[in-house]
């Protein structure tokens, strides 16, 4: 039979290369497809602007083409991450001299054309990163020269096609994160040339083939984040060239195999339902890398993995592994051979025992070192210092005793410190001074006392603090409350005492805070209700007295308020009856008084446990009365107000004539006194062109910026008032006035930032008009310098293959900043502010990537009852493709349109792609963007960036960008890119399409966007 089958492959070779000859196939049926495909998709970047028929020079010339060496026909098509999109033409097939066809990383759609089968001289077909849909087409298989098929990354369904095991040159084929489904044919075992097979991130099924086993050559398998079963097949043993092996996230059963570690180096077997002992052979392994085996069933102990002299990352977590105090020193003294170790993951299992001193003898290469959720004891262990490079240190729910050692302070370098659920005692040890990577601490339920260290508020990049459950006694330090990234707050049941500090205000990141069961005091700052992002908010149990404020009204995101058993006094505030979003409310046992509001709200269905132990509300009638279990208000008599009222109104009007009176003369006369002054309060101090031509050598070419609609922008050297005599780097941005709008433009930033202050938009500092030395008029702006230049320089660098490129994590935190900027103006300055011009380009980004909103030229404030002929001062307002569509009608300037701005630069930062890309036109973009996050596909619309980057999943497919067998790569721990990050993703798409809705009255507020995407980073930092 195989030599039959051998034949009927040599037949259907002949019998297509003799149809293809009779074919009347030439060089100008190869322009001709090549002008046809020009005509088919859209090229925004006019990469295909050299294509055309009547060009004298030869098509072999044309950008990506590359022909034979005859210099006729077409051998190859190159045109790799150039932003095109529409359907792949069919027509291509007419180039039947076609070796490497590679379309990676634009925006095609559509299938895959089925008369590609007449390309029977095809090595390399690379069509990875677009939005491709449908089948694969069987008649690949009949391109006998195929050695790579790369299609990952797009939305492609259906079955593998059996026939595919009938290319026997085929060495790389991957269809990774698409929507394909059924089982590995079992005709894949035919193909002995394979290198590398990744199956990764769809939905397959059915239990792993034997005949893979046949495939000698293969060096990396990638078939994680499926749905196969059954067990890790023996045949997999008997290939001695795999280096690379990942089956997580399945529901594959079974032990795990004893005789298949000869070659590998990477081993990926997490997320599954592997039960029985570690085998021991696994310990000579001595090439193994990165060893994955957490989320199973595994039992017995830990093996001594010191012949892995390789091993860079041990992952043996959630799982039924067990040890001893004498296990525990074996192991560590073991794994001290391992001199590569970065990552140890023990967590959640069933150690035991004390944890020896060796620890201290690990690799100085150590990253994460995690052992939490086990039954660990003895004191902490010594000489963690040593690990210069550790970011993660995760000790907790053990039952460690002793004191924190303050050596943990060296280590600069730790973000995540997390050792509550304990018994440490003493103090908490005032050791945070140089932790300033840190962003979750958590020293909770344990046995600390004194107070809390000063040092935490040097921490700025904190997100999570968490101290219940201890000893501490005094205040909390103000510091704390200058943290400006702190989400999550956690002080309950301790024994702080003093007051909360008006500083609370400035948390403008926190949702979470419990303070709860302490000794607080003093009334609750009205300064908390510009903690516009919290949800929960717990003070229960303190001794704090005075009103609850109003201010807490403003507060439209909270979900769970808890007042209770303090001395609050006073009315509740109406102002809670708008928090909608508020669905567990707890003010009993206080002191409060007055009627319970009913209308609306939390209060519509508020229950006697919510309010018991306040003797002195009262309910506005017998219904309401009765069911909280509060007696009924009394009215007042109307006759007795009435006659009050005709006293007291004419009275006050007198009042208020007789004050107006005085404050307008006091006024002119203090007008009068100033009216000398050079400048005014919250005026900008003036610099001279002068020092500017001098900070800008001149305005030199070296020091030019950027260029925008009204004028360029230069960095310049300031001399500063520092001790050192060193110079300020500062931007300036310089009016073309020979623009006829740009003294309007001037004029209205200069407006617009007068009196607005915010972390995330541009400072000012001053501004510049005069003449220049020709006697010309001359006006400058001097902001804030951002070395890190703007958003749009990084979203579409000029150098793709650079490799600068934002993290999904940046990225959503350039959002938040954004959005948190916009909301300020819109809702936080009064008149409100609309910027009128926001697009990547006026994003500026600092050292730390943070974002700062600039470029106010087009800006505008918003009257309560603008007049009916009022329009834009300057024109249509804004940049193409991020101007609203009611603009274009004449409508005038609103935050709706600012909001329709912030959506498109939403999905152009996760997309990659800018507004002005054909899949932005009205209608197609935003249905297929819809329909990518309704049907899960959000990987096939992501910038493929994202993924490049980070890989799929912990245990990801390799990279194959470059489309050559190298080594694949895999992402661990924080940096994991999983179905997390996917939904993630889906939500931030959401939220775009939400904000750039046809209809202004279908949009969100930039308030609502704020408050989604604050959740939905905070979900991603949960994870």
């Amino acid at each position: 039979m195989e030599h039959f089958h051998i034949l009927m492959v040599l037949f259907q070779m002949i019998l297509y290369c003799s149809m293809n000859k009779a074919v009347a196939l030439d060089a100008s049926t190869d322009k001709e497809a090549l002008v046809h495909f020009k005509s088919m998709v859209s090229d925004p970047r006019n990469a295909l602007s050299g294509w055309n028929w009547n060009s004298s020079s030869s098509h072999c010339t044309w950008f990506g083409v590359s022909c034979t060496n005859d210099g006729n026909r077409v051998r190859s098509l190159r045109l790799v991450g150039l932003d095109l999109s529409g359907t792949i033409p069919p027509q291509l097939s007419n180039l039947s001299s076609l070796e490497v066809l590679n379309l990676y990383n634009n925006s095609f759609y559509g299938q895959i054309p089925k008369e590609f089968s007449r390309l029977t001289l095809l090595e390399d077909i690379i069509l990875a990163g677009n939005s491709i849909n449908g089948t694969i087409p069987v008649g690949l298989s009949q391109c006998y020269g195929l050695k790579l098929i790369a299609l990952e990354v797009n939305q492609l369904n259906g079955r593998l096609p059996p026939e595919l095991g009938n290319l026997p040159r085929l060495q790389v084929l991957d269809v990774a994160v698409n929507n394909l489904t059924g089982v590995i044919p079992p005709t894949f075992g035919n193909l002995t040339s394979l290198t590398s097979l990744s199956l990764a991130r769809n939905h397959f099924f059915g239990p792993i083939p034997n005949e893979l086993g046949h495939l000698q050559n293969l060096r990396y398998l990638q078939l994680s984040e499926n749905q196969f079963t059954g067990k890790i097949p023996n045949s997999i043993s008997n290939v001695s060239s795999l280096v690379y092996l990942s089956l997580a996230h399945n529901n594959i059963s079974g032990q795990v195999p004893t005789d298949m570690w000869t070659s590998l180096e990477q081993i990926f077997l997490g997320n599954n339902k592997l039960e029985g002992l570690i085998p021991a052979s696994l310990s000579n392994a001595s090439q193994i890398q990165d060893l994955d085996l957490s989320s199973n069933n595994l039992q017995g102990t830990v093996p001594l993995f010191g012949n892995m002299k390789n091993l860079v990352k041990l992952h043996l977590g959630v799982n039924n592994l067990s040890s001893t105090t004498e296990l525990n020193l074996q192991v560590m003294n073991s794994l001290s051979n391992c001199t590569h170790l970065e990552y140890l993951m023990l967590n959640s299992n069933r150690l035991a025992g004390e944890f020896p001193s060796s620890v201290a003898n690990l690799s100085t290469h150590l990253k994460e070192f995690c052992v939490d959720d086990n039954s660990l004891t003895g004191s902490f262990p010594q000489g963690f210092e040593k690990f210069q490079n550790l970011i993660a240190l995760s000790m907790y729910q053990n039952s460690f005793t002793g004191e924190i050692p303050s050596s943990i302070g060296n280590l600069q370098q730790l973000g995540r410190f997390m050792v509550q659920q304990n018994s440490f005692s003493g103090q908490v040890p005032d050791i945070f001074g140089n932790l300033t990577r840190l962003n979750i601490l958590t020293l909770g339920y344990n046995h600390f006392s004194g107070r809390i260290p000063v040092s935490i508020g040097k921490c700025q990049h904190l997100t999570l603090l968490g101290l219940p459950g201890n000893r501490l006694d005094g205040s909390i330090p103000e510091e704390i409350f200058g943290i400006p990234s702190l989400i999550n707050l956690h002080l309950a049941r301790n024994i702080l005492s003093g007051s909360l500090p008006l500083e609370v205000g400035g948390l403008k990141q926190l949702e979470v805070m419990d303070v709860s069961n302490n000794m607080l005091s003093g009334n609750i700052p009205t300064t908390i209700g510009s903690c516009l992002s919290l949800r929960n908010l717990s003070l229960a149990s303190n001794k704090l007295v005075g009103s609850i404020p109003e201010s807490m009204g403003k507060l439209a995101g909270l979900e769970s308020l808890n007042l209770s058993s303090n001395a609050l006094s006073g009315p509740i505030p109406k102002e809670l009856e708008n928090l909608r979003t508020l669905a567990d409310l707890n003010l009993s046992f206080n002191d409060l008084e007055g009627q319970v509001p009913t209308k609306g709200g939390v209060f519509i269905n508020l229950s006697w446990n919510s309010l018991q132990g306040n003797e002195k509300l009262c309910g506005s009638d017998k219904e309401v009365a009765g069911r909280l279990r509060v007696s009924a208000c009394f009215a007042e008599k109307k006759s007795n107000r009435h006659l009050l009222l005709k006293i007291m109104i004419p009275v006050a009007i007198s009042i208020l004539l007789v004050g107006a009176i005085f404050c307008f003369m006091w006024a002119n006369k203090q007008g009068t006194d100033r009216g000398s002054s050079s400048s005014s309060p919250g005026s900008l101090q003036m610099i001279s062109y002068s020092e500017i031509s001098h900070a800008t050598n001149g305005f030199a070419a070296e020091n030019l910026v950027g260029k925008g609609g009204f004028g360029s922008v230069y960095k310049g050297s300031f001399s500063s008032t520092r001790e050192d005599g060193g110079y300020t780097t500062l931007a300036i941005k310089v009016l073309d006035l020979q623009l006829s709008k740009a003294c309007k433009s001037f004029n209205a930033e200069c407006e617009a930032l007068r009196n607005v202050r915010h972390r995330n938009l541009v400072k000012v500092f001053t501004c510049c008009s005069s003449i220049d030395h020709q006697g010309a008029e001359f006006k400058a702006l001097i902001m804030e310098f951002m070395n890190n230049g703007n958003l749009h320089q990084w979203l579409h660098p000029e150098d793709i293959e650079s490799g600068s490129t934002l993290s999904l994590t940046q990225r959503l935190g350039i959002a938040v900043d954004v959005a948190s900027a916009m909301d300020y103006l819109h809702h936080d300055c009064d008149p409100p502010i609309v910027h009128c011009d926001l697009k990547p380009g006026n994003v500026l980004l600092d050292d730390d990537m943070g974002a700062h909103v600039g470029d106010f030229g087009l800006a505008r404030f918003l009257s309560e009852s603008p007049p009916h002929n009022e329009s834009s001062t300057i024109g249509l307002r804004g940049s193409i493709g991020y101007i609203a569509p009611e603009y274009g009608l004449g409508s005038k300037a609103s935050m709706k349109g600012d909001v329709y701005s912030f959506g498109i630069m939403l999905l152009e930062i996760f997309t990659g792609k800018k507004p002005t890309d054909e899949m932005f036109q009205e209608g197609l973009n935003l249905n297929k963007f819809a329909s990518a996050v309704e049907g899960k596909h959000v990987m096939g619309i992501v910038d493929p960036r994202l993924v490049n980057d980070h890989g799929y999943s912990e245990s990801s497919p390799p990279s194959t960008s470059s489309f050559s067998v190298t080594t694949l790569r895999s992402s661990t721990g924080s940096n994991s890119w999983d179905s997390t990050s996917e939904e993630c993703l889906a939500a931030l798409i959401t939220v775009g399409l939400s904000c750039a809705a046809h209809l202004a009255k279908d949009r969100l507020t930039m308030r609502e966007t704020l408050k989604k995407l604050q959740d939905i980073k905070a979900s991603l930092l949960d994870k």
